[in-house]
């Protein structure tokens, strides 16, 4: 698999292209340069401040050129951004170069490369379709809840309640009122 071939199927399962989708065709000029590694650096148009530059790749892909400074075998010193846009161009002079650790490296992208990203986005893509079902099953749960028929209103009925128990220990006392008067008024021993 290249790595045209891994970006397209990138794209086809985040939805950014169509399965299939076939791509135009444009001729462009190129402009080419070798850095000091030996890697292989291309513009469209000329090397010029502002212009996207690209590494080739040892499958013969293109890729944005990576951040930082980079010489080529002829001289020219090209400072890249994040996105691999050409910030600045300068002329190395006889005895001035600049060290190896201060020259980016090219980035090449291996097929065992690419297959564990395609194989991290299939991951993160199942997990993605999970998290998704388990929303629309929530989302579909929480509608069905929120349809139905509200219950009987719950009401404070503490008062009540201390009603009812003041009437039956009122009931009560009068029942024991009532009974003593009975049985004094049948007393035999009474006088």
């Amino acid at each position: 698999m290249t790595a045209n071939d891994a970006i397209k199927s990138i794209k086809v399962m985040l939805g950014v292209a169509q399965a299939g989708e076939t791509t135009k065709t444009i001729d462009v000029q190129l402009a080419e340069a070798t850095l000091t590694d030996g890697t292989r650096l291309e513009v469209d148009g000329d090397f010029e401040v502002g212009a996207q530059a690209f590494v080739i790749t040892s499958e013969g892909e293109r890729v944005e050129a990576p951040e930082g400074k980079h010489e080529t075998t002829d001289g020219m010193v090209f400072t890249m951004d994040r996105v691999g846009v050409i910030t600045a161009i300068e002329e190395v002079e006889d005895g001035s170069a600049e060290s190896v650790d201060e020259v980016a490296t090219s980035v090449t992208l291996s097929n065992d490369m690419v297959n564990t990203l395609v194989s991290a986005l299939d991951s993160l893509s199942s997990k993605i379709e999970t998290i998704e079902e388990g929303l629309k099953a929530t989302n579909h749960a929480f509608e069905a809840f929120s349809n139905e028929p509200a219950g009987k209103k719950i009401t404070n009925n503490l008062n009540e309640v201390k009603q009812s128990e003041t009437d039956f220990q009122n009931a009560r006392f009068d029942k024991i009122l009532q009974f003593r008067k009975e049985t004094t008024k049948h007393n035999p021993y009474k006088k």
